[in-house]
C-alpha cells in the first residue's frame, strides 16, 4: 500500500468511515456517518489552497455532515514524522461547539 493511501487508511479509521478508492468517482477521500475529508499528504501547500480545500470540503459536506481536510507534512527521509492535521473552517467550528 503506498504512503498516500496509509494516510487516508488513518484518517478513515480516526473519524469512523472508510476510504474512497481514487478512481471511484467520490469528490471527498473518505466518509463516515458524521464526516467527510480531503486527505494531503504534502511537502509544501499555500494558505489559500488549504482554504480551498476547506471551503470544498465544507461543500461536499451539506448540512448534516462536518467537513473536514486532512494534512500530513512529508518531512522526508531521516526526519521526525510531522503530526497530522485537521482543518475545518469556522463555520464548521462554531457548528460542532455551538
Amino acid at each position: 500500500m503506498t504512503r498516500w493511501k496509509r494516510f487516508e487508511t488513518r484518517v478513515a479509521q480516526l473519524l469512523g468511515g472508510h476510504r474512497h478508492w481514487s478512481n471511484s468517482g467520490a469528490t471527498v477521500d473518505v466518509t463516515s456517518d458524521r464526516h467527510v475529508a480531503q486527505c494531503k499528504e504534502v511537502r509544501r501547500m499555500g494558505l489559500a489552497e488549504i482554504v480551498d480545500l476547506a471551503e470544498h470540503a465544507d461543500r461536499d459536506a451539506g448540512v448534516y455532515k462536518i467537513g473536514v481536510v486532512a494534512l500530513q507534512l512529508k518531512r522526508g527521509p531521516g526526519r521526525p514524522k510531522a503530526p497530522m492535521l485537521l482543518v475545518v473552517t469556522e463555520a464548521t467550528w462554531r457548528r460542532m461547539n455551538g
